[in-house]
Formats: C-alpha cells, structure tokens, sequence
C-alpha cells in the first residue's frame, strides 16, 4: 500500500511514515534522558554521589545514550564537523554572551535590595569543590546533552522531515525544535520547583531554542551552541551556588519567578529570524552532518 502523502502546495512532500519515524525518534531520544537520569540517579544513589557531582554523572550516562542514538540515526558527524567554522558562529552569538556575562556580573555586583538598584562589593564569596562540580555540571549536563538532543539529534531529523534541502523546511525544523525544547523544561516541575517559576522557563526557553536552533543551522558546528548554552547556565546559576550554596532547583526557583522572564522569547526569537534572513540563507546548505555524504 502506498503511503499517505502529506504536503502543501509546492512544498516537498512528507510521507505519513516519515512523519510516524520522525516522531518515534524524538520521543525515543526524549526518554532516553529520562531512562538515563533514572539510570544515573541509581548510580549516584549506591555510589553516594550528591549535589552537582551527581548532576555531573548523570550528565555523562546521558551523553553516552545520545552518542548511541547519533551512531544509529548515522549523524555521529554532528559530533565531528566543523562546519562554516566556530568563532564566527560565536560572532553570531554574541548577543547571548552579552546576556550572559551581564547576568553574572548583576548577580555578583548589583543590589536590588530597595527601591533602586546599586553597585555592591561582593561578600562571603565561596568556590570550593562543589562550585567546580557546579561548572563542571552545567557544562556537560546542559551544555553538550541538552544541545545533542535537541539541536544534534531532534533538530537534524526534523530538518530531514520538512525538507533538509530548502529554506523552509530548515526555518521549520528551526522554530518546532525549538519550542520543543521549551516545553522540555516542564519535566522541572518533577524536581519540585514551582509553575511560577516553571511556566516563565518554558517561553523564554523556547525562544533560546530557537535562536539557538538558527545558530546552529547557519554554521553547522554544534559545539558553537555547546559553548554558548553552557556559559549562559553557568552565568546564571554559579553565582547563587557562591553567594549561597544553591542547588539547581533552588536557583531555578529564584532566577526564573519572574513574568519579565517572557520577554526573552520574543528578544530571541526576532534574532532567529534575522539570523535567518535571505542573505544569509545559503549558509545553511554548505555542510553536512550525515555520515554517508
């Protein structure tokens, strides 16, 4: 029997069984995290590992199952391809180091106590073992896992969906892997933090996806997204584990309760878009992640 085709006009058609195998994939990969996590608590929890270090291993049992998946979708080249180049995507991403190096310096130098803000001297500064298990952490565990999964793997088999070789089937693997990866962070509400904090993590989340997911489709270098999503997490979250020994889900609990969090989702995603924009397009055909081209 023929497969059902779905498609519009003049766009590349998209088979019912592609669709079905796309989707087996990205819910396959997104529970390898949560089987991994399960896997890695089991380990930390008869090795007597706890706080960051425990984020740590269960970051590595992780990275191993999205090494394997890479290895069978036969993508392991994501790994490996230098792309349009490292430090000109980093160019690109400037405006998410900006953010970053400024929320570590407001977190670590600025007073909101009051009515107004003020510049402070920080006090009772600690980095010890667990700040580096913190770093250390953040690095591999949203670093590298989080931009395997959705920018290495989800990304590039939804790009082959919608049509890995036109414009709009990149944009559309953009913006979908995206929020996909926003409403990924809903998984936080079984760490026992908040919606209030949850909900606003979600949005802007889904705009950093996407701009991310632009970043990423333009240079084809996924350690360029590694890079950039690493130093934001360690930007945000360090400074709390200094000042006051936070775990993760104390300081997403405090950095992210705030609705001027959804703002950030239309910051990013208009810079996807002009990320994206037609002359920069071809950028996007000049690589290739699979292993038999």
């Amino acid at each position: 029997m023929e497969e059902t085709m779905i498609q519009e006009k003049g766009s590349t058609p998209v088979t019912a069984g592609a669709v079905f195998r796309t989707a087996g994939i990205v819910i396959g990969s997104a529970a390898s995290f949560l089987v991994s996590s399960l896997i890695g608590g089991i380990i930390c929890q008869k090795s007597g590992i706890s706080g960051y270090a425990a984020q740590f291993t269960t970051g590595l049992v992780s990275l191993a199952f999205y090494i394997v998946i890479l290895i069978l979708l036969k993508k392991k080249r994501v790994l490996t391809t230098k792309g349009n180049g490292f430090f000109g995507g980093l160019l690109t991403g400037l405006f998410m180091i900006y953010s970053s190096v400024v929320a570590l310096a407001s977190e670590l130098f600025v007073s909101t106590e009051g009515k107004t803000a003020k510049i402070v001297t920080p006090s009772e500064l600690h980095f010890g073992s667990e700040q580096v298990w913190c770093i250390l952490a953040l690095f591999v565990a949203a670093g590298i896992c989080e931009e395997l999964l959705f920018r290495g793997i989800i990304f590039n088999v939804l790009r082959d969906l919608f049509g890995r070789s036109t414009v709009k089937g990149t944009v559309t693997a953009v913006f979908v892997s995206g929020i996909l990866f926003g409403l990924y962070h809903f998984l936080n509400l079984t760490a026992g933090i908040g919606l209030d904090a949850v909900l606003p993590q979600v949005v802007s989340t889904a705009g950093l996806g996407i701009f991310l997911c632009a970043v990423y489709a333009r240079w084809g270098n996924i350690w360029i997204t590694v890079f950039l999503h690493a130093l934001m997490d360690i930007c945000v979250v360090l400074p709390g584990s200094m000042k006051n020994n936070e775990n993760i889900v104390e300081s997403i609990s405090s950095n992210m309760s705030d609705p001027r969090k959804y703002i950030g989702f239309f910051i990013y995603a208009a810079l996807a878009i002009y990320l994206l924009r037609k002359d920069k397009r071809p950028q996007m055909f000049t690589y290739s992640v699979c292993d038999d081209q």
